[in-house]
This record gives C-alpha cells, structure tokens and sequence, in this order.
C-alpha cells in the first residue's frame, strides 16, 4: 500500500490547478498552475517620457484590466518597437503570454527581458515558472537559482525551486529548498506541505506527518493541505486517520473538481470503489468540462457491468470531446455489454478511424479486436 500511495504524490501535490488573480497597486499578481507558487509581474510600466509610448502603455493597461490580452500584448509588441530596451515591455509580454497558457511565448518573451536585465530576479523568476510548465525542469531549476541568488526572500522563488526539484527526483536538493522556504517564511503553509511531501516521497513518515500536520495547523480550511495529510497517513499505515482526514478534506473541498478527482484517485488506490466513484462524480458535477474524473467513473463502472450508467457518461464524455478515441472504444464496449451490438460497432468503427489518423498502433489492434469478437 505504501508503493501505491506514494507514487501518487506527484499529481497530489502539484496537480491542483487555479486561477486567482489578485491587484495591489501598481502590481499584479497570479496563482496559475501546477507548482503552487505565484507567478508576479508588475504591468503598471514606468511612467515614458516618449509621449507615443506614454499613449501606448496606457492603452494596454486599460485592455489588460479589461482581460482582452490578445490585444494588450499587440499594444505592448508596439511600445516594445518604439522603446526596444524596455526590459519591463517584454516582461509584461511575457506575464500576458503566461496568464493564457502560452508557456513557450512567455519563456521567450522573459529571455528577452534578462538579455536586457540581467540581474531582475523577478524576470528569472518568471522564466523559471514558464520552463516548468513547459516541464524543461533542468531549465527551471537554473533560472529559480538565478533568482533566489538575485533575491533570497521570495519565498515563491524557493517553493518553485524545489518542486522543480522534485520532478528531476533529486529530493534531498528539494529538501534543501523548502528548508530555505521555510526559513523565509515560517507561517507559510505551502512550503511545510511541499516538504512534507518529499519526505513522504522518501518514505520518512513521522517527519513528513510531523510537516504536513504543521501545514494543517497553519491553513486548516484549505482542502488540497489536508488531501496532501490524507496521503501520508495512508502511506504510513494509518488507515483510519487517513481516510477521516479525506473525509474532512472532501467536505472542505466540496465544489473542487481537482481536489475531488484526487480524493476519487486516493479512495481508489485504497479499493475503496464505490467512495472513489462518488468523489469521481463530485468533481465531474464540479466542473462538466474535466474529462478524466468522467473517465474514472465510467472506467469503475464498465468494471462493475453497470452498462447503461457508462454510456451516459462515455455520451458526455464524447460530447465535449468528440475526437477522443479511447471514448468512442469505451463506448463501444458498453454499448456491446448493453447487447447494442449495431451502435457498438458504429462506435468502434468511429474509434479505429480516429486512432489511424493518430497514428495509435496499440489503439488501432485493440478496436480491430473488439470488432473481430463483436462480428463472430
């Protein structure tokens, strides 16, 4: 139970994806993604002599408040020809690029902004969070270096760090990160939490429970902090403990499709089928456009013969994915437990096609097989 547990640690503790955004005065700053460290930009640019330019960063300010960045980044490409050494430009740029998901535009848009300056930690920074979310980890690792030389108190830095870290498996060097996390920001949850998972990834439980116990302490409304506890109590034997604490967690995260599809992972890991499912069926409800917890549930249900509740939920599946293969073959074997054997094979028929414009050569012999059986 320990092995199965603990290899699940890496989507538990950094899998939780979120979208805050919080202003200050002139600073912007946002919590998007996979590491659970903020990613900052200061988008209020400094006042321009060039009355042009000065009428250019005002206009993409105000479409930046707006969230039409599309058009706020062509107003900042604009400005950045006018004033072509204007570090700050490119690294609003890049902040832009990053908030919709562009990691590979925001990296190169940061790599612009440190040829220029050098010695901005906030530009390593953010060259550091876009390279792991690229998952280029090794290049991530280099660039939170970079910034943690150039600021030592950005506890973000730190936890990024070692989450990169983490993902190269060079834990004892995580650990180091954290500690310094830790160090710069006693009362700061999410490092005691991320160190609580290495240990537990090292298989030090009464260390790792004693962190993430302290995380609890220090945020006990946050539902991913007491999922992340949850898991190292089960990895360490204690089952009761563990399974009250995701218990709890699940009601505190109610309305979380991520924390709620993690939960359904742990219940599952533990055989616990039926509490998977409803954790499963939880998150879908949470958010109707998350694929893999609908996918879990019908994957539990095909298992359990119960036919008529997996089509429903492959139709919706198919319905917000309608070129998802493994849909489309899972359907096909519901429908033909069903003893729908004419939609089955319309339904394999459309799988085969799909995995031969993928190039899938495991997928395309499973559905041939599926089809050869339904026909004999």
């Amino acid at each position: 139970m320990v092995a199965t547990i603990t290899t699940t640690i890496p989507s538990i503790a950094y899998g939780v994806p979120c979208q805050k955004i919080n202003k200050k005065g002139n600073a912007t700053s946002i919590t998007l993604g996979h590491y659970g460290v903020k990613l900052l930009a200061q988008l209020h640019l400094h006042q321009a002599e060039n009355s042009e330019l000065d009428k250019l960063l005002r206009q993409a300010r105000k479409l930046v408040d707006a969230q039409k960045y599309q058009l706020a980044i062509k107003i900042y490409q604009q400005a950045a020809r006018l004033d072509p050494k204007n570090a700050q430009i490119y690294s609003g740029i890049a902040y832009l690029e990053a908030l919709q998901e562009n990691f590979q535009a925001a990296a190169q848009f940061y790599q612009q902004a440190i040829t220029i300056d050098p010695h901005n930690a906030n530009f390593q920074y953010g060259l550091g969070y876009a390279m792991a979310k690229l998952e280029n980890y090794q290049a991530a690792v280099t660039a939170y270096e970079r910034a943690s030389l150039l600021d030592r108190n950005n506890v973000n830095t730190h936890l990024g760090l070692g989450a990169a870290l983490f993902r190269l498996e060079k834990y004892n060097e995580a650990i180091i990160a954290y500690q310094v996390a830790i160090k710069s920001s006693p009362q700061n949850a999410e490092a005691h939490a991320a160190m609580g998972l290495v240990l537990l990834k090292q298989e030090l439980f009464p260390k790792a429970l004693a962190a993430l116990e302290k995380a609890v302490e220090l945020s006990p409304q946050d539902a991913e902090i007491r999922t992340k506890l949850a898991t190292a109590l089960l990895a360490a034997g204690n089952t009761n403990e563990g399974l009250a604490t995701l218990k709890m967690a699940s009601g505190l995260g109610e309305r979380n499709a991520d924390i709620q599809f993690q939960i359904g992972e742990i219940y599952q890991a533990q055989e616990k089928t039926q509490a998977a499912l409803a954790a499963y069926k939880k998150a879908a409800y949470a958010n109707s456009n998350f694929l893999e917890p609908r996918f879990a549930a019908a994957e539990i249900l095909l298992e359990q013969q119960d036919y008529l509740q997996a089509i429903i939920i492959y139709r919706r599946v198919i319905g917000i994915a309608p070129d998802n293969a493994v849909a489309h073959y899972k359907m096909g074997l519901a429908l033909k437990g069903r003893k729908r054997e004419r939609e089955a094979l319309r339904a394999f028929e459309t799988a085969l096609k799909l995995f031969e414009e993928q190039d899938d050569f495991e997928g395309k012999e499973k559905v041939k097989t599926a089809i050869a059986e339904l026909e004999n």
